[in-house]
């Protein structure tokens, strides 16, 4: 298994000790100008880049830091993630540095691999083109799954919950299934690729399945998603939006084109938003435990940090979701 280049592997490269190193690197008194020059020269060719723990070490600072990457600030979903995992790397007396990114971008985690020890957060890219960007910082994958040596994940079942949900709205009288997904990759890479969640819903309903298209990530797509899913399929019974803010929007359109929820039509979101008491009536959603993903995320972290950061196998988490019943479905 391949390691993240440390200081031993410069010191051997250069012939000198682990102290002159640390020496040369952090420009230190003691040290010879051409024997400085040698060892630099070394750590260029070997791509070694100190962790922020390494200097921590030499300045007798204790404090590390984790980059959390958000696809967006302008879901609330993640930013009660963010909060959640400032309020749980503040217990743990890490430092969180938040960087949003609504596009991949590899420019935005080599920037913020200078300034941080590990990097977490929910990615678009493929999990070797994000450990590369991060050039060999350990990285956390939010929401998804990796076996790539330094990519590690906590994973969010929603499948489950998914699954629950329909088992109960069929105990409840559904019986025709649609589902507004999102547009997110059509809008990023020009064509739509169904999501994880529409698969897991399409092999929850089987046959039951009415229809499905597909919408913008913000309460006024979902209401306008909503309202081109009802009248293709008028006799739908139940709808699953794919997050919370567009289910928001399905409820205000419902009310606008005189559509009874749930009398009528159930309409539940995926998330588990507070802001889903706000409407009337009040949204069912499919609710993730952003706690529980934010304790399990700096577990790992910690077990990083004990191994000094280096490329160590994934480590794994799964974090469970449940159906939130409010008065929408």
């Amino acid at each position: 298994m391949g390691k993240r280049v440390t200081i031993l592997d410069v010191a051997a490269a250069a012939g000198v000790s682990r102290q002159t190193v640390t020496r040369a690197i952090n420009d230190m008194g003691d040290i010879s100008e051409p024997t400085k020059r040698k060892v630099l020269a070394a750590a260029e060719r070997l791509g070694y880049r100190p962790s922020r723990f390494a200097r921590s070490l030499v300045t007798r600072q204790k404090t590390h830091a984790v980059g959390l990457v958000v696809a967006s600030l302008r879901n609330p979903y993640f930013t009660d993630i963010a909060a959640d995992m400032l309020s749980e790397a503040a217990a743990r007396k890490w430092q969180l540095m938040i960087a949003a990114s609504e596009r991949d971008s590899p420019e935005l985690l080599q920037l913020l691999s200078t300034q941080v020890d590990v990097i977490v957060g929910h990615f678009g890219l493929p999990d070797a083109e994000i450990r590369d960007a991060a050039q060999g910082l350990p990285i956390v994958l939010l929401e998804g799954r990796s076996d790539l040596p330094g990519v590690h994940s906590v994973e969010v079942d929603i499948e489950s919950g998914i699954g629950d949900a329909v088992s109960a709205l069929r105990a409840r009288g559904a019986r025709r299934f649609g589902m507004v997904d999102s547009a997110y990759s059509e809008r990023i890479r020009g064509a739509y690729e169904p999501t994880p969640k529409r698969q897991w819903f399409e092999a929850a309903v089987g046959d039951g399945l009415a229809g499905v298209v597909v919408g913008e990530e913000s309460i006024s797509g979902g209401g306008r998603a909503f309202a081109e899913l009802m009248r293709l399929h008028p006799d739908i019974d139940a709808v699953l939006m794919f997050n919370d803010l567009m289910a928001l929007g399905a409820v205000q359109s419902a009310h606008a084109i005189g559509i009874a929820v749930p009398g009528d039509v159930r309409i539940i979101g995926v998330d588990g938003l507070a802001l889903g008491d706000a409407v009337d009536p009040p949204l069912t959603t499919i609710s993730l435990d952003q706690q529980s993903l934010a304790s399990n995320t700096l577990d790992i972290v910690e077990i990083i940090a004990k191994a000094d950061f280096a490329r160590i196998a994934p480590i794994h988490r799964t974090v469970r979701s449940k159906v939130l019943w409010r008065e929408s479905a």
